[in-house]
């Protein structure tokens, strides 16, 4: 039975939780017991039981229970509810319990599974400018920075942030810059000290020309596989008719060029496998930072 927005309403927050990590250990681990749940959210063994009995309610036939072993397995059935079940979780959840162990809703750590990520460098980032970054964006207000570009002398900037972004390296903010009377991308690690909040801002997000507008990238595999490279390269990508269409904002645009190692037009295929198709069409970028 699949779990219906009306059958999954009535349960409270912190429920669905472990409802939640009751599936992915299930999932990713194959076995859960009462006392998992038990050590990880602190709870008694009776609410453990009434956990189990409303699993069994909401996702019907995925539990197995093996009396010997006091332990829950997935049923042959066994079919995702609260979780997608996707590569892509799976990777946030062992990074999730890798950094921030039990600080965090859903750490799981794998048992008898080697996984090793690989991250670049942690970039120096002040939590004090980062949690003011925030609080400048969810009141839509004026940030006042000093700060060093790859281009000039380090200077005053009154900045009004409207998004935050990561693009797998770095933090920067999507801002509109009094100084330059343009939207553009300020990297955090680059503010000299730590920032002020200023009035209220009048400039938004929905003023932003090239962060409201949207454009498909189409990528292929490189034509100078052979044949058979190629099917294998889209069939990676989930290519369809070895095309993948991937919508990004313009802002956004050369971020996930350079995440893909595409931005450059003449790669070969040692180096890369996917090519960028309709590049002539697209070009020229929008500014990247500052």
């Amino acid at each position: 039975m699949k779990i219906t927005t009306s059958s999954a309403d009535h349960v409270k927050w912190d429920t669905r939780q472990r409802l939640a990590m009751l599936e992915a250990t299930l999932l990713w681990e194959g076995r859960i017991t009462s006392g998992i749940l038990m050590q990880l959210f602190g709870i008694s063994r009776g609410q453990a039981s009434k956990d189990f009995s409303l699993y069994q309610q909401l996702a019907e036939g995925n539990l197995s229970y093996d009396r010997k072993q006091k332990a829950y397995f997935p049923s042959d059935t066994f079919t995702p509810h609260f979780m997608r079940g996707t590569a892509e979780e799976y990777l946030r959840l062992i990074e999730a319990g890798s950094c921030l162990g039990q600080s965090v809703v859903l750490p799981i750590t794998p048992t008898g599974v080697g996984v090793e990520l690989l991250r670049p460098p942690e970039r120096k980032l002040n939590f004090q400018c980062l949690r003011l970054v925030h609080q400048a964006i969810r009141e839509q207000r004026e940030l006042r920075v000093v700060y060093q570009s790859m281009s000039r002398e380090p200077r005053f900037l009154a900045l009004e942030p409207h998004a935050l972004v990561y693009n797998g390296f770095r933090w920067h903010i999507r801002a509109y810059s009094q100084e330059h009377l343009s939207y553009r991308d300020f990297v955090l690690a680059r503010f000299l000290a730590t920032p002020e909040l200023g009035k209220s801002a009048l400039h938004f997000a929905e003023h932003d020309q090239d962060w409201q507008s949207f454009e498909t990238l189409i990528l292929a595999p490189h034509p100078e596989l052979t044949p058979e490279q190629q099917a294998v390269i889209a069939d990676d990508y989930g290519m369809k008719n070895g095309r993948l269409a991937l919508t990004v904002r313009r802002a956004l645009k050369l971020y996930y060029l350079r995440m893909l190692h595409i931005d450059e037009a003449s790669v070969t295929a040692k180096i890369q496998k996917i090519v960028w198709l309709n590049r002539d069409e697209l070009e020229p970028f929008p500014p990247l930072y500052d």
